[in-house]
């Protein structure tokens, strides 16, 4: 047994002596203080350079790159060449990452900086280049600002004093391709490996500046691809002798239509366009329709607007959505022809039944107001509108009650005014030759009682009248009726 014990020790011994010597030289494998054999960055042969000396170069490499010069030409007139440095552009190098990457092999374990030099031993390791589009764009702008402060100008379409339509064309601008620049700039630049020990900075980088131009938003093609060729209708109506009230809110309402495009199959809604007129110019007092008797109010003359617009639309063709008469018979257009508006209640709207892009224009001043459609129509195909009376509605005869009267006695205040019942034909032509008609609308206009004074005796229930009734008083023609205290 003493003698197995005898001969076991000497191996023992020699084990452990083995092992001491394996740790000893990974130990001394690991703190060396050169980088590892055959490793290379970027293409730079860094195997065996001790750290400080490659510190030292990486720092002197990396210095040399982002002090490159590159020379820049935009061709565009009125730009001089521009000389900038990678460092100028914005140019950032992954040196940190690096280095970060190589302390691994200096702490640690001796065995993980073992290990750590065993795995980079003629490892190839890059040093990326980075080039953000903002430091290019803030090294450029200052020496090249209209590369970048220039805008486009948008077509135009212009309708001259006799109706014909132009085109303004638009004008593009450059601008400096920030993406392919950037691509340019990063494949020019001087790799790690070529910049030599002496880390210098390399030859100067003549590089052609890649321009795009920038389109107007509006171009001319889009614009004459809405169809937007001729004049095909117009209606004009007057309101000379307006009150300076009606005149604003007819001019403020027409503004907001003028220039308004229609694509196909668009519904105009008036009664957006009053919203808008109101928030944009507000509204003034003039005389308002209020349970059929013109009485004070806000906004009176918009529906004159509506009206000369609807005129328009039946002669050009249109279809109408909805329309509906005043309840008293108008001074400006026949009767059947007006399409009256009442916030809630009224409105006035039609459709592009055309097939292209439909645009109205609106001038209003020196009392007259004219309507003009602009779009795509038939030159050969005309509208005519005609309106005539089918019924006579005679005016009832209505009793106001006046206690200053003696009982039983009656007075006339106002005579009364006769209703009717209109209809309104469009006939459409062609070469002047009626090729169809159609029914567009029955209206009535009511009449107005005669009113008489009377004193029965009788109170009336509310004070208002004989019938006891109060008024709706739903507003036409405007936005507003008077406030009664």
């Amino acid at each position: 047994m003493n003698l197995s014990i005898n001969w076991l020790r000497p191996i023992g011994l020699a084990l452990l002596a083995a092992l001491l010597l394996a740790v000893g030289g990974l130990a001394a494998y690991g703190a060396q203080s050169t980088l590892p054999d055959r490793l290379t960055v970027s293409g730079w042969d860094v195997g065996g350079m001790s750290y400080a000396a490659f510190e030292a170069e990486l720092q002197a490499r990396e210095a040399a790159l982002l002090g490159t010069p590159v020379r820049l030409r935009a061709s565009v007139d009125g730009l001089a060449p521009l000389t900038v440095t990678y460092g100028q552009l914005g140019a950032r190098t992954s040196a940190a990452a690096l280095r970060s990457e190589l302390e691994r092999l200096r702490h640690g374990s001796p065995w993980a900086r073992a290990q750590e030099r065993w795995r980079l031993r003629g490892a190839a390791l890059q040093l990326e280049v980075t080039l953000p589009e903002a430091g290019v764009t803030g090294a450029l702008r200052p020496a090249w600002g209209p590369l970048y402060t220039a805008q486009p100008v948008d077509a135009r379409r212009v309708i001259s004093a006799d109706d014909r339509v132009s085109y303004a064309a638009g004008v593009s601008v450059p601008r400096v391709d920030a993406p392919k620049l950037r691509e340019a700039l990063l494949a020019a630049a001087p790799r790690i490996a070529a910049l030599g020990p002496d880390a210098r900075p390399a030859a100067p980088v003549e590089l052609g500046v890649p321009i795009v131009q920038e389109q107007p938003r509006i171009t001319e093609a889009a614009l004459r691809q809405e169809g937007i060729e001729r004049k095909f209708a117009q209606f004009t109506t007057l309101y000379t002798g307006s009150s300076a009230g009606r005149q604003h809110n007819i001019e403020s309402a027409a503004a907001i239509v003028n220039d308004m495009v229609l694509k196909p199959g668009d519904v105009f809604d008036y009664g957006k366009v009053i919203e808008e007129t109101e928030r944009k110019f507000g509204f003034q007092e003039a005389p308002v329709i209020i349970d059929g008797k013109i009485v004070p109010g806000i906004g009176g003359g918009i529906c004159q607007v509506s009206t000369t617009l609807y005129n328009a639309v039946l002669r050009g063709g249109l279809e109408v959505v909805e329309r509906r008469s005043h309840s008293l018979p108008i001074s400006y257009v026949p009767m059947g022809q007006d399409a009256t508006f009442s916030s809630g209640w009224i409105n006035f709207r039609f459709r592009n039944n055309t097939g292209r892009s439909l645009l109205i224009r609106t001038s209003a001043e020196n009392g007259r107001l004219t309507v003009k459609l602009f779009g795509t129509a038939p030159e050969d195909i005309t509208y005519e509108v005609q309106s005539k009376i089918v019924k006579t509605i005679e005016p009832p005869v209505k009793y106001v009650r006046n206690p200053a009267l003696r009982i039983g006695e009656q007075r006339k205040i106002m005579d009364g005014k006769r209703g009717f019942v209109v209809e309104t034909t469009r006939y459409k032509k062609q070469n002047g030759q009626i090729i169809g008609e159609e029914l567009v609308s029955r209206d009535t206009y009511s009449a107005q009682p005669a009113l008489i004074g009377t004193n029965s005796g009788a109170k009336a229930a509310d004070g208002s009248d004989d019938s006891g009734q109060a008024p709706s008083r739903r507003v036409e023609d405007g936005v507003q009726g008077p406030k009664f205290r």
